[in-house]
């Protein structure tokens, strides 16, 4: 995509991360997944990397601290959540958020506080 005077147009990185909980099978894994990526679309962010915390990697928070590292590094300054229900198990979602948004500069974004849900579907 090109402006009026030739110069591209490039849309703000993202990355994003959620937790598999316990009984997430790997449709809904991907549905979520698809959501980050249509949620990125839609208010345009480029989203470069999704980053899973998986169930057998606690109590270290793996993903999140390759999150934290990979953010810092390349100066992303989005990263999305499907919900702060994914920060829970670190610690008050709050306190978490802010830790992570004053560490990195990065703004922390959650799908579910912009997009609604379709009546029935749970979310993730």
């Amino acid at each position: 995509m090109s402006s009026v005077d030739g110069a591209k147009n490039e849309r703000q990185c993202a990355y994003a991360y959620m937790r598999r909980h316990l009984l997430m099978y790997d449709q809904e894994l991907e549905q979520a997944r698809e959501r980050i990526s249509y949620f990125a679309a839609a208010v345009g962010y480029e989203l470069a990397a999704v980053f899973v915390e998986e169930v057998d990697t606690w109590p270290v928070p793996v993903a999140f601290e390759r999150l934290l590292q990979a953010v810092a590094l390349d100066k992303v300054e989005v990263v999305i959540l499907p919900s702060m229900l994914h920060l829970m198990v670190l610690g008050g979602p709050t306190h978490i958020r802010e830790y992570f948004e004053s560490a990195t500069g990065a703004k922390v974004v959650c799908i579910n506080d912009v997009m609604s849900h379709s009546p029935g579907e749970a979310e993730s």
